[in-house]
């Protein structure tokens, strides 16, 4: 590849793409409806102090990995493995972030697909239909939904098959400055048309019988999500970073829009929630059955707010795929000196298969259940979310901390206090993989088994 296309145009480039892939339907639709399901502000608080502990310090280090191994996340890691003396079988962590982002792009397009279909459904007015219904009716068809998706994966492929500076970077350049405004919106609008107290109490009070592994991997699992993390997203993006700019700096600008979003989200939605008397803990319905109910008891302003939420949905599903598909993309067309276009189109078919398997947990597949898991589309959901990036993030954590210790540039992280270098170095030796291994584990034992620890 051409120089120009395999790193960024300046430090801005870099900013915009990873916060686009940190912020999306994770923060605006996963965020509110874990929260919901997880007592409020329990959830909140876990996921904050997660983000902090845990989800800064691994992000600095897969952001490392990439712009010191300068490939793709496998390469990257097989290169820094070869440097370190290390064993190449670390290339594992690179491809089970690949694999962990095509699960997620599986399920990710489908819930695209329907956000897509449910702004058009607000543009012609949701009326006195029953949101139940509404969506009862949108997830039946297999064919319909199958539909949706492929649209938004079609074109999300096309960008990343135009490279980062014609496709990627070009794409966040419009699309984060349009959801950061869109996102405001919403939530001045909850804060003047609804229960803006109600909301906070939620989101920022928390009872101790709201205590359980499974909220602390859920937690866990949604900031590592909603960041990016163990994706290889931050490997790829990291490897075309300018050589002057700073990882910590980069990495704690980025986090921070991040989880201003999602807890924006939360201050958007749950206003709304409480305002007109619906149920928080709807799950993945929160954003379609819930919201909905709330735009018809709007009247006419609800056609407006309506369409609005879901294009804010649309456009942030859209700068998170186009982030989630580029690890594999980069990967297909380096491995086999392919072209980005050919290695897209690639990707692209992987994933619609996948989704076509995630769409018939909502209809055809529905009774389906795959251990304790209800469907196929939560099962790839879980896999993806709450299994592999937990691992990925574990091993990123190892790796570095243990293995590229001795290689760490204090000029290259930006860290040129010794005592920040030295305590981000022991959160990654320790801290982190023994907590998240310990997470992952009663987290799995409770999800999977039902056997609880608090």
């Amino acid at each position: 590849m051409q120089a120009k296309s395999n790193q960024w145009n300046n430090n801005l480039a870099f900013l915009l793409a990873a916060t686009g892939s940190a912020v999306g339907l994770g923060n605006i639709w996963g965020f509110p409806y874990k929260a919901g399901e997880n007592g409020g502000g329990l959830f909140v608080l876990l996921y904050m102090f997660f983000v902090v502990v845990l989800g800064l310090p691994v992000f600095m280090a897969e952001v490392f990995i990439g712009k010191r191994g300068k490939a793709n996340p496998v390469s990257a890691v097989e290169n820094l493995a070869k440097s370190s003396n290390s064993s190449k079988r670390w290339n594992l962590v690179g491809y089970s972030g690949i694999l962990a982002s095509l699960l997620i792009a599986g399920y990710y397009a489908v819930i695209a697909g329907l956000v897509i279909n449910y702004g058009f459904i607000a543009l012609a007015g949701f009326g006195n239909a029953d949101p139940a219904l509404v969506y009862a009716t949108e997830i039946s068809s297999f064919w319909e939904m199958t539909f949706w998706f492929s649209i938004f994966l079609v074109a999300s492929g096309v960008v990343v098959g135009l490279g980062i500076d014609k496709g990627i970077e070009g794409a966040m350049r419009i699309l984060l400055p349009m959801l950061f405004v869109l996102v405001l919106l919403l939530v001045g609008y909850g804060a003047i048309k609804g229960d803006m107290p109600a909301a906070l109490n939620y989101l920022f009070s928390w009872k101790v019988e709201q205590f359980s592994a499974g909220t602390i991997q859920a937690a866990v699992g949604q900031a590592f999500f909603s960041l990016s993390i163990g994706m290889g997203t931050l490997m790829a993006f990291g490897s075309y970073m300018p050589k002057d700019q700073k990882v910590s700096k980069a990495s704690v600008l980025v986090v921070t829009a991040d989880t201003g979003v999602a807890l924006f989200a939360g201050l958007a939605i749950f206003p709304l929630v409480f305002f007109f008397a619906l149920d928080p803990t709807a799950g993945t319905e929160l954003v379609f059955k819930t919201m909905t109910t709330a735009f018809a008891e709007m009247g006419s302003l609800g056609q407006f707010i309506g369409p609005l939420f879901y294009f804010l949905l649309a456009v942030a599903a859209f700068s998170s795929m186009i982030s989630i598909l580029e690890p594999s993309v980069v990967f297909v067309s380096e491995k086999f000196s392919i072209s980005r276009f050919k290695a897209a189109f690639f990707i692209v078919i992987v994933c619609f298969f996948l989704s076509l398997v995630s769409v018939a947990g909502f209809n055809v597949w529905k009774d389906v259940s795959i251990g304790a898991l209800d469907n196929p589309f939560e099962a790839m959901k879980y896999l993806a979310d709450d299994f592999l990036l937990l691992l990925v993030g574990t091993g990123i954590s190892v790796f570095v901390g243990w293995r590229l210790e001795n290689t760490i540039n204090s000029d290259v992280m930006g860290l040129d206090n010794k005592f920040l270098l030295n305590l981000w170095v022991f959160i990654l030796k320790w801290v982190s993989p023994i907590s998240l291994l310990i997470i992952w584990t009663l987290g799995n034992l409770e999800i999977l088994f039902d056997i609880s620890f608090f």
